[in-house]
């Protein structure tokens, strides 16, 4: 005997049959079959899956499927977001490279000019204006070092 077909006791088919009709399985099945039938459907099982789906929100039910893919949701979105402020971060450390490299760039030529016109001995010597970036000091495109005149030839002094 096949232990997924109920016993052909008396009264368990008699249950069986009371369960089905309690539930109306028999009846939703029969409709979604003769829907499948008459449709002829490329993908009967997705068919099949979407009738059971679509009589289980009729009964205000919520299969364990659906709820399932609530929850995926829930946490794709959540790593969408998680991915969008990363991808900020991004942007801002490439705009933060960006601005480095050109002060680099500058810094560089600013250097090469004062190396060229003698000035690579002893302490830094001031760029001239021409060589400052809008918006900064000799001070602070120097990097904080006290360029120019200061004594003694480097950080610190003495």
């Amino acid at each position: 005997p096949n232990p997924a077909c109920p016993r052909r006791e008396p009264g368990a088919m008699a249950a069986t049959e009371a369960y089905l009709e309690k539930h109306g399985v028999t009846k939703m099945l029969d409709a979604i079959v003769n829907e499948l039938v008459s449709e002829k459907p490329a993908d009967p099982i997705s068919f099949l899956i979407n009738g059971l789906l679509k009589e289980a929100g009729k009964r205000g039910q919520e299969p364990a499927l659906l709820q399932r893919l609530v929850e995926l949701k829930k946490t794709l979105l959540s790593e969408q977001a998680e991915a969008s402020k990363t991808l900020d971060e991004k942007a801002k450390l490439s705009a933060e490279v960006d601005k480095l490299a050109y002060r680099i760039k500058h810094l560089c030529k600013a250097l090469d000019t004062a190396e060229a016109n003698g000035g690579g001995g002893g302490g830094a010597a001031a760029p001239s204006v021409g060589q400052i970036p809008v918006g900064h000091t000799a001070f602070s495109w120097a990097g904080g070092v006290q360029v120019g005149g200061g004594g003694g030839g480097g950080a610190g002094g003495g």
